[in-house]
């Protein structure tokens, strides 16, 4: 029988984080563990963001194929019908995703708050797991750490173009770049970003220096 220690690596997380959470479960302390899988739950379907091709297309349409609901696409085709990029639209699909589930898991964490901290008869409703003995436990703040668990490593944010191209490029390539960007060796960088991108070589070294400040 798997232990939970080995589905929790199954699940992505990393052998220490594995360790932590299974003695606290071990201890009957569940909020790191619900907030956890809380937390990668709201993550597990933003789309992906693979080169050279995303996987998020082909399986929304293998959804919208079998009459699950929700996927719009007739609307999908259509955009990438008209010349649209995948990436520019995975980019701006990954967004909204991205807002959405910030505002979800806030709401998570105080669900009463539209009703106003005015409002004087307002419950104090809050997320909560109760122990062996019934007492309420909340798991800590979900949108305070959402970023933290972006698969991609941005804390949320958008990818940038170059980042993009970047992540596009032969791992040989990427690797020469890291080198040069490291070495802070500006020109020879930019000269790499030219042959490998074709931008052009006015704007390659502002470029290269962009990228090393997200790499």
């Amino acid at each position: 029988m798997t232990t939970i220690n080995g589905r929790l690596r199954e699940y992505g997380i990393d052998a220490e984080q594995a360790d932590a959470l299974a003695q606290d479960i071990q201890q009957k302390k569940y909020g790191p563990l619900l907030r956890q899988l809380l937390l990668r739950g709201l993550w597990a379907d933003v789309v992906d963001e693979d080169m050279p091709q995303p996987q998020w297309i082909t399986r929304w349409r293998e959804l919208a194929a079998s009459e699950f609901p929700f996927i719009n696409s007739p609307a999908l085709q259509r955009l990438l019908d008209a010349g649209v990029d995948v990436h520019d639209l995975t980019d701006v699909v990954r967004a909204a995703q991205v807002l959405t589930i910030y505002n979800i898991a806030q709401l998570m964490d105080e669900p009463c708050r539209d009703l106003g901290y005015d409002v004087e008869d307002a419950p104090d409703a809050q997320l909560a797991y109760l122990d062996e003995a019934g007492a309420p436990h909340r798991p800590g703040s979900l949108h305070d750490a959402l970023e933290e668990l972006d698969p991609a490593g941005r804390h949320g944010q958008p990818r940038s173009l170059e980042l993009r191209q970047f992540g596009g490029l032969p791992g040989e390539l990427q690797a020469q770049l890291r080198d040069l960007l490291a070495k802070k060796a500006w020109s020879q960088a930019a000269v790499l970003w030219k042959r490998a991108v074709g931008d052009e070589l006015a704007h390659c070294p502002a470029t290269v220096r962009q990228l090393a400040r997200q790499l």
